[in-house]
């Protein structure tokens, strides 16, 4: 098989080994009441989505759900290819019990990374949290996957993502020292809430925090040494007021596709293209080789990818002549403000002159009045 510079593949691929969660966690973005049932992934599916890997630049073995539900997640585990192994991350709330078996393979997994999620240390607020979960399951995993992985050379780095919210916020500073110190934490991503449709209003009304107690964490936690970094779902870049302004849906996918490209999988192995200009879903089981269907649609791609940089260069070079145009008013406008300043100026000068000049005047015919007198 060809090898492929990062450019030519898919920058991400969203994919989930179940289509499930052990948890139901109050700021979760799934809508649990359109979700129904669950299907793990086959293992004649998973083959034919790991045929996907040399066209992947990063491979997600969970995006929306838990995969270590599924109930072969250790052979799941051990079909994944060394040489791919790499580009290999997945997020977990490691609150289902782990057999040695899993958290062995996971210690030799030589994955990019995990992400697991810890939203406090605190057994009563982790439980308020993560509901469905207990601690003390937690806690046994989370000590036992830290263990092997320190004796591993192979083992991934661990990330920690946390959501911040009232109960939690003054326990973040200890709770990122302390997964660095105790719990091998190359990073902790400190994440907002995303106020979906579906999430409960009194529960967001009890959990927000005002900017000002952020920006006391953030002064707070910018004098650690700690590696960490926060994600504001509710910040938009300038490039996402800019795609917000577009109108009309094409024009939406359009400037959408520079960014990155992927596909979006599911456990039941539906394929989705994800930033592109083509909407359908494909089944991969019915794929006899979903490598060249997928190879095909980035060559076909990258003619959309040209097109949207010459109209997005296009769409610059606009913009750079609507600020130049703009700095031109604005530089005629400042150079006529001072004009009529200097008029205003000279005009208060003749004035002033004028009005010296009379008194002068006034003063001289006082003098020579005063003259007169004195020679009569």
């Amino acid at each position: 098989m060809e090898t492929l510079d990062k450019s030519e593949k898919y920058d991400l691929s969203f994919f989930d080994i179940t289509g499930n969660c052990n948890l139901r966690c109050p700021f979760c973005i799934n809508d649990w009441s359109a979700i129904n049932g669950s299907t793990p992934v086959s293992e004649r599916t998973f083959e034919k989505i790991l045929t996907l890997l040399p066209l992947l630049n990063s491979f997600y073995l969970s995006c929306y759900f838990e995969p270590t539900i599924h109930p072969d997640f250790e052979s799941i585990l051990k079909m994944i290819p060394d040489e791919h192994r790499s580009k290999v991350l997945f997020t977990t709330n490691l609150s289902k019990p782990l057999s040695d078996g899993v958290i062995e393979q996971l210690s030799k997994s030589s994955f990019n990374y995990i992400n697991v999620s810890l939203d406090s240390l605190n057994p009563a607020v982790f439980e308020k949290m993560r509901r469905g979960a207990r601690f003390d399951v937690f806690y046994d995993n989370l000590r036992r996957l830290t263990d092997a992985f320190s004796g591993s050379p192979s083992a991934p780095p661990l990330r920690y993502i946390t959501i911040l919210n009232k109960h939690n916020i003054d326990e973040i500073p200890g709770l990122i020292e302390n997964c660095a110190n105790n719990y091998l934490s190359t990073m902790n991503e400190l994440r907002t809430f995303v106020a979906m449709p579906h999430i409960d209003k009194g529960w967001i009304a009890d959990n927000d925090i005002t900017h000002g107690r952020r920006d006391k964490l953030w002064s707070t936690l910018s004098e650690m040494p700690h590696k960490w970094m926060y994600v504001d779902y509710d910040n938009k870049t300038e490039y996402d007021r800019f795609f917000d302004s577009l109108d009309g849906l094409r024009k939406k996918q359009v400037y959408f596709v520079p960014p990155f490209i992927g596909l979006r999988i599911t456990s039941a192995g539906i394929v989705q293209l994800s930033h592109i200009c083509i909407e359908p879903k494909f089944d991969i089981n019915k794929m006899d080789d979903p490598y060249s269907v997928f190879k095909e649609i980035l060559s076909l791609h990258s003619l959309d990818m040209d097109r949207a940089r010459e109209i997005k260069s296009l769409h610059n070079e606009k913009q750079g002549i609507i600020k130049e145009k703009d700095t031109i008013i604005a530089d005629k406008d400042t150079a006529i403000a001072d004009r009529d300043t200097a008029i205003a100026d000279r005009d208060t000068a003749i004035c002033n002159l004028t009005n010296d000049k009379d008194t002068l005047t006034m003063e001289k015919h006082a003098l020579i009045s005063e003259k007169d007198n004195l020679t009569d």
